[in-house]
């Protein structure tokens, strides 16, 4: 089947496009774009992609600036279907699915999982799901009626789920839980579950952390339902045979650790705007009463070239609520540190329970310093050593340009004062922080 491409507002309204065959059509303000849209100014170059995926096709933004929203989503990947509306820059597209041989449509016909033709589903069908305690109306969320064989197949490889979400594949996995990826039949999006481990779901800690992580991603949302595009977003939550799961924007990208790794060295000026995304994350979530406790390049997923990084911030199974009092005080005993070695704060190591602000500023500090150096700010330090906690608590911090000659001494000033010891001698908040990153911008080039 082919997919035509039509554009229904904006300066390019009235042309299309028939994609086929396997060749990728690439939209945007560029001229030599399989679509160009030279006169639409709010388009990037390159804005968005549509590829052939199997029998389906496929929606991948390219890393735009204003991004690109399918149905009113805002999307990083999606698959296409028959109707779809696509907005980008000035203009919105219409989809429209046809048959390789007839140009009929094939809407009614196809797969909601990989867009295969299926079947049309009997007369009179019904779908409801009881064990969620969700209504599921069939014109709402999608019965295996609506899937190919293949699909229906590989729903049953995976742990169940709500029948709205068709799992993919396992991308994550820790001692509290495992992570999918996962297609939203009813919208296309794709969204990342994660669950609390059927084994783990006697373990009452382990309970308490995931649904701390469930409290603190709901309370960063706003009264409007958006959060902060620098935060992982919040969809739903459901309970399922005694298995807690968590619904959450899926980043197609990697965490800053493993992204790091194929373009070591990173550039000064990416850092940079790594950094800045992250403190306006932090800001963000500070503002809501929120401290992270566990910055680190891992709980940061990076998307896009290293000229134009786009972050964003997860993990906050550690969050804490400091505006809420003894809210989780009971999770955390005299003596217990959570997060990471290698980016914890001396405040942190000290007073795990009452750790604040200065911690995460600490730590995005620590996190922007290993971006840069591939090295932890002090001499010798192993996270896995006995004296790592020591070093942190007591060591001065080797100045950035020792490993990064090329970074700007400002760039050195704003990390060390991060890394002080005491939290007063930090920055005074994220924003500021944040601000020093953005006016040190001008003065570095990619």
């Amino acid at each position: 089947m082919d997919l035509v491409l039509r554009v229904t507002s904006g300066p390019h309204i009235g042309e299309e496009r028939r994609i086929e065959g396997t060749e990728p059509m690439i939209v945007g303000r560029s001229s030599r774009a399989a679509l160009p849209m030279t006169r639409d100014l709010l388009l990037s170059r390159e804005h968005f992609r549509i590829e052939r995926s199997g029998p389906a096709y496929q929606l991948v933004d390219l890393g735009s600036t204003n991004g690109t929203k399918v149905n009113g989503l805002h999307v990083e990947r999606v698959t296409l279907r028959e109707g779809d509306e696509i907005v980008a820059g000035q203009s919105e597209f219409h989809v429209m699915v046809h048959g390789s041989s007839g140009g009929e449509s094939v809407l009614s016909r196809t797969c909601l999982g990989c867009g295969a033709r299926i079947s049309s589903p009997a007369p009179g069908d019904s779908h409801s799901d009881e064990s969620t305690g969700f209504a599921v109306p069939l014109n709402v969320h999608p019965s295996d009626a609506d899937l190919c064989l293949n699909c229906r197949n590989r729903r049953r490889q995976f742990p169940e789920t709500h029948p709205d979400f068709l799992i993919e594949e396992l991308i994550g996995e820790g001692g509290m839980g495992e992570v999918y990826r996962a297609t939203q039949l009813s919208t296309g999006r794709r969204v990342a579950v994660k669950m609390l481990l059927t084994n783990a779901s006697a373990d009452e800690k382990a309970l308490k952390y995931f649904r701390r992580e469930i409290h603190v991603l709901k309370n960063l949302l706003t009264p409007a339902g958006q959060g902060h595009p620098g935060i992982v977003a919040f969809y739903d939550l459901f309970e399922l045979d005694g298995v807690f799961q968590l619904v959450m924007e899926y980043v197609d990208g990697k965490n800053a650790l493993e992204w790091s790794r194929q373009y070591r060295p990173l550039p000064v000026s990416t850092v940079v705007q790594i950094g800045r995304q992250l403190l306006s994350a932090l800001a963000y979530a500070h503002s809501k009463g929120y401290v992270h406790r566990d910055v680190k390049p891992s709980n940061l997923l990076v998307m896009g070239p290293t000229h134009r990084p786009r972050v964003k911030l997860s993990d906050f199974g550690l969050a804490k609520s400091f505006a809420e009092g003894n809210l989780f005080s009971s999770m955390t005993r005299q003596g217990e540190v959570g997060g990471s070695t290698g980016f914890l704060s001396p405040d942190h190591i000290r007073e795990f329970r009452d750790v604040k602000e200065p911690a995460d500023i600490y730590s995005a500090g620590a996190t922007l310093y290993y971006l840069l150096a591939n090295e932890y700010p002090y001499f010798g330090f192993n996270p896995r050593q006995a004296n790592s906690y020591e070093l942190i608590l007591e060591a001065p911090p080797i100045p950035l340009r020792a490993f990064r000659p090329d970074a700007p001494e400002e760039l050195e000033r704003i990390l060390m004062k991060a890394l002080q010891k005491q939290p007063k001698d930090r920055w005074k908040s994220a924003q500021a922080m944040g601000d020093a990153l953005q006016a040190l911008m001008p003065t570095v080039h990619p």
